[in-house]
């Protein structure tokens, strides 16, 4: 069964069993109720500053592999550096370990995230440039891909430009830990700007090639570049989340839920390579528009952090919408007939523009 049919039961059952048979790991508090809230602070208060960086916490960071994580020996793994290239290479972990290392923030989403899905996070990584190893094997100037491979027999394939990038790492730590056996033990790369299907785990070879391949998913039609789209997700209202298969909420006129002292919408913005210049959020199913506020993080690669202060007048049945625009382009459903999309799933990662229903009581 393809990724995109087993996604679509998963959406209409919401079945933790579905997620296990695209090897998504459903780990404690992501599938139940209560759910605490995304942000730890209190952001109704606007002389509450937004954090400058919001990480997700190991426990419920998404989990999605090919297949069975494998138990790596440490002591046997290496990477591998072949095809064409002037000098393959063998790296161990002592050599992959001693090179400069980095500390950076970047968020990763898998590319059958729906629209206000679960299937993203954001991690403080720590690793080391792949390019200075390339640049020692040599790459030949007619090879023009890249397969990259993981333990689990995980086969990728990028552009030789995008591989080479110097903010392509080798990562090991994950929020400060060693990466667990789930997210990749020992080590996995990252390719800021494209979805996790092109940052394989357990990485153990990356061969230059001379003439294009497709790897697993992308022979099942998804995108071959998995490239980053500009997007917004509405992920709190209170103190209450919303996400796959809540789409809708309700809040009393009073109490510490209450919507008669204001209503926080709050939400994260990502873009695969510039910064989000605005977020904008419809309560009137996308007749009007307001602007949130934003964080401004220095790498585009780290989601926005957004929120906005709702005051609302009157009990009644809203329709919240949330969209982002980057300096890279605007959302393609920017105008004045903008309307969410039916489908929440793409094979090119979904830009689609959540609907969520909010009834505010009498």
């Amino acid at each position: 069964m393809k990724r995109r049919q087993i996604l679509n039961r998963l959406l209409q059952a919401g079945a933790v069993a579905g997620l296990g048979a695209i090897g998504i790991k459903v780990l404690p508090g992501l599938m139940s109720k209560p759910v605490k809230a995304i942000f730890a602070l209190d952001l109704r208060e606007s002389s509450t500053p937004l954090p400058e960086h919001l990480l997700t916490p190991l426990s419920e960071f998404y989990v999605q592999s090919y297949a069975v994580a494998p138990t790596v020996d440490v002591a046997a793994w290496n990477l591998k550096v072949t095809g064409a290239v002037a000098t393959p290479l063998t790296l161990t972990l002592a050599d992959v370990m001693s090179a400069p290392q980095e500390t950076f923030y970047l968020t990763m989403e898998c590319i059958g995230n729906p629209a206000g899905g679960n299937l993203i996070g954001n991690a403080e990584w720590t690793g080391t440039p792949l390019l200075p190893f390339l640049q020692r094997a040599g790459v030949q100037p007619e090879a023009v891909e890249f397969v990259l491979r993981g333990a689990d027999g995980y086969r990728t394939t990028l552009p030789v430009a995008d591989v080479m990038r110097p903010d392509v790492r080798l990562v090991h730590l994950m929020n400060g830990q060693p990466l667990s056996k789930e997210h990749g033990y020992p080590l996995r790369i990252l390719v800021p700007g494209h979805f996790g299907q092109k940052q394989p785990k357990w990485l153990t070879g990356i061969e230059a090639i001379v003439s294009s391949q497709k790897g697993y998913w992308e022979r099942w039609g998804w995108s071959n570049t998995a490239l980053i789209p500009t997007h917004a997700l509405s992920r709190q209202l209170q103190q209450t989340r919303v996400w796959n298969g809540r789409y809708q909420v309700s809040f009393p006129k009073t109490g510490e839920a209450g919507w008669g002292n204001g209503v926080l919408i709050a939400g994260v913005a990502l873009d695969g390579s510039a910064p989000i210049q605005r977020i904008s959020v419809s309560l009137d199913g996308g007749n009007t528009w307001n602007l949130a506020e934003q964080s401004h993080p220095t790498s585009p690669h780290e989601w926005t952090i957004w929120r906005l202060a709702w005051r609302p007048e009157q009990p009644g049945r809203y329709i919240l919408l949330a969209r982002a625009e980057s300096n890279r382009s605007p959302h393609p459903l920017f105008g004045d007939s903008i309307q969410p999309l039916d489908d929440p799933i793409s094979r090119d990662g979904s830009s689609g523009i959540l609907k969520i229903q909010v009834d505010l009581e009498a």
